[in-house]
Formats: C-alpha cells, structure tokens, sequence
C-alpha cells in the first residue's frame, strides 16, 4: 500500500494498518475499484452534517458551500450516531479532552447525522478532502479566517462546530467503514464512481434542508445563560434543595464572568436542584464554559499541516 497518497502522517499510517475500520474501509475501496481506488480516493470527500448543525439550520448554508467551492454530492444518507460511535471516530483526537469536554460531546453528538459523500470537480495536486479540510478552517475559532467555512457558519466554539470532514483519504476510508455497515459501506463505495446523487436522496436531501430551515436554533452562550437563570428563579423553593440551587447560582454566576466551570459538577448541582434545561441550552452553556483539553496532554494525532500536502504533491 503507498501511504503517502493517504496521508501524510507516519504515526497515523502505523496505527491504521492495523486498525479495523480503516481495514474493512480499504478492503471494501480495492474490492470495487481495484488498481483504481488511489485514484477514486485522491477525488472524493466526505463531511457529516452533526446534529447541532442540524438543529442549527446550518444544512442548508452548508450544501451551498459545497457547491460554490466545487463539490457535488454522490451519496446522503442519514446516520445515527451513539456515544461508542462517535468516541471511535474521535478516538485519536480525544486524548487530550477533558471528562467535562466528553460530557458536553455526550450531549451533543449521539443522534441523527447526515452523511455525505463528495466529489471534487475540480482539479487539484491535493486530494479532495485535503481542499475540503482546508475550506473548513481550524476549530479554534480564535485562528479561524474570514473566508473560511466555519467562520462563515458562525460556529460558536469548538464542541458546536457544525459539521465534520475527514481530513485526508485514509480518513475517508476509514470513517466510511466505522459510519456503515457492510452493504451500506459497498453500495457508499460504489456511489463515488457516480455523477450525481441519486433522486431519492436528492429529494430526502431538500427536505432535511428544507426542515432545519425553518426554525433554527440560535446556539448562543449569552442566550442560555439568560434562559438558565429563568429556571433558577423559577424552581420550587424548598429547604430540602438550598445548597444544591444555591450551588447552580454560584456557577451561573461564574459563567457570567466569564469564568471556566467544573462542569459536570454544575450538572449534577442541576439535578439535585430539579432544574431542568433545553438539551441544547445546556449543551451551549456546557461548550461555552468549559476547559477543552487537559493541559500537558496532546493529541495521539495532529490534524496535518496543508502546506505539507501541497509541498509534497
């Protein structure tokens, strides 16, 4: 296998070769493309719409990125994610994460996706989903460029990013085998020699638009926060819950300041209280108030520097 036309990290190679999504990913991409499949990899992206995207109603800003940057869709399906799912796709990133960032991502993450399948039309020394990974911009959004998608969408913090990409073609493979099983993963590799999604998606893939359209939600720390001391001042008063309510209003306050919590011992304050917020408010207030990564601890894998692709190309 040449690996440099995968990526462009050793460590990463040394880990996939044995790992089994990325097996069961390739062995499905040789089975139907044979001598082909570097080829059909250097031409192909994936990116998954999450649910806050979803429920954001960034579904629909997203499809028009796509298009206006060069990418058609061969493939949507919708895919439901659990905890253990998105824990194996984030594995090698989630070394450094807090339990409190992993708390949040429980929150947010298990769910309806939406999955799709790309190709570039146009012509690159770079793989597909290098561009892409480049168009999306970093997920600090601190170092986010004007032009870079994620600024575009507006994306709030790093946990509420909207919408993922795999980064370089071993990614593609894969994360296609970790999203699908094995008919889906077939008929997903089969798709990629395509020339359009087909109707059926295409029409599924207007409507979800279409619906996340129509009343999205605004993921704003400044705006759960207000909605949370709503429900601080509205809970039952009783003596038996004081420390516990009084314990949400010291860590509201905190947030108000601007300050980083504990937080999933602000949640269990929460409980005790019988306070009980949106899933996404506290979701929002979660990633807009919490410590990322453990200081010290880096990541088992780096996201790959762009400049290293174009240059070795």
């Amino acid at each position: 296998m040449e690996w440099k036309f995968l990526t462009r990290i050793p460590l990463k190679a040394g880990i996939y070769a044995r790992e089994t999504y990325f097996r069961e990913g390739w062995s499905a991409m040789s089975e139907t493309f044979g001598d082909e499949a570097l080829s059909v990899l250097h031409r192909s992206a994936l990116l998954l719409i999450k649910p806050d995207g979803l429920v954001a109603g960034k579904a629909s800003p997203i499809l028009h990125l796509l298009e206006r940057d060069g990418f058609s869709i061969v493939a949507a399906e919708p895919v439901v994610l659990s905890r253990l799912h998105w824990r194996e796709l984030w594995r090698y990133q989630l070394t450094s994460a807090t339990l409190d960032r992993l708390a949040i991502n429980d929150l947010v993450l298990p769910g309806e996706h939406l999955l799709l399948l790309l190709r570039d039309s146009r012509p690159s020394k770079v793989p597909a989903t290098v561009r892409l990974s480049g168009l999306k911009g970093p997920s600090d959004v601190s170092r986010q460029q004007p032009e870079s998608w994620r600024r575009i969408l507006a994306q709030p913090n790093r946990v509420l990013s909207f919408f993922h990409v795999a980064d370089e073609p071993a990614d593609l493979v894969r994360e296609l085998a970790l999203f699908l099983e094995a008919d889906a993963l077939r008929r997903a590799c089969a798709a990629l020699q395509g020339e359009a999604v087909p109707d059926d998606q295409r029409r599924r893939l207007a409507q979800i638009a279409a619906e996340t359209g129509r009343a999205p939600r605004v993921l704003d720390g400044v705006m759960a926060l207000a909605r949370a001391d709503d429900a601080l001042r509205n809970v039952d008063a009783d003596v038996r819950l004081k420390d516990a309510t009084a314990a949400v209003g010291e860590g509201l306050n905190s947030m108000r300041r601007g300050e980083k919590i504990e937080w999933r011992v602000f949640a269990r304050h929460l409980v005790a209280a019988g306070i009980v917020l949106d899933k996404w408010d506290l979701a929002t207030l979660g990633a807009s108030y919490i410590i990322y990564d453990e200081p010290g601890y880096p990541k088992q894998i780096e996201a790959v520097p762009q400049e290293r692709w174009a240059d070795e190309a």
